[in-house]
């Protein structure tokens, strides 16, 4: 008996109605480039069923959502990112989670080492990140070695 396949498309919703979806920031969008944005999830039967969904994907960035070959899992199974931030002028410290939930930890790592392709995206040789529950901030996986089970908070020094 062959199972029935399930896609998950994300796609981050524009932070306004005064954006253009899926195209460049509009001049009467006054929140700029780091506005949060929403994600939404739609699930397909097949592939081909989710173009719709696929093509929101090649917007403002290169990372406007993703596609999983499966269903989410419920809410507290889920993963975030949460990078850390800083320059060389000032010390690193954990930022917020990112809102986006993913559903397996290799997807979340997927998509945060293809940060450093956003067009205002500083750039660094590594970019540093843990990967922690969607509902704490307890390390699931890191990028450098932050012990797993170890709680973050934002803010704090990296």
């Amino acid at each position: 008996m062959e199972t029935a396949t399930v896609v998950t498309v994300c796609v981050l919703e524009p932070c306004c109605d005064n954006s253009a979806p899926w195209g460049e920031y509009p001049e009467n969008c006054r929140h700029g480039r780091n506005a949060r944005r929403s994600p939404v999830f739609t699930t397909h039967p097949i592939l081909e069923a989710a173009a719709p969904d696929v093509a929101k994907l090649k917007g403002w960035y290169h990372l406007d959502g993703y596609v999983f070959e499966g269903e989410m899992p419920p809410e507290g199974e889920r993963f975030r990112i949460m990078p850390i931030i800083g320059s060389l002028n000032t010390h690193y410290e954990h930022a917020a989670p990112v809102e986006i939930p993913f559903p397996t930890i290799e997807q979340a790592h997927e998509y945060a080492k293809h940060w450093h392709e956003w067009p205002d995206a500083r750039r660094h040789k590594e970019i540093l990140f843990n990967i922690v529950g969607d509902q704490d901030t307890r390390v699931r996986w890191s990028s450098y070695t932050v012990p797993v089970g170890t709680e973050l908070t934002p803010g704090d020094w990296a």
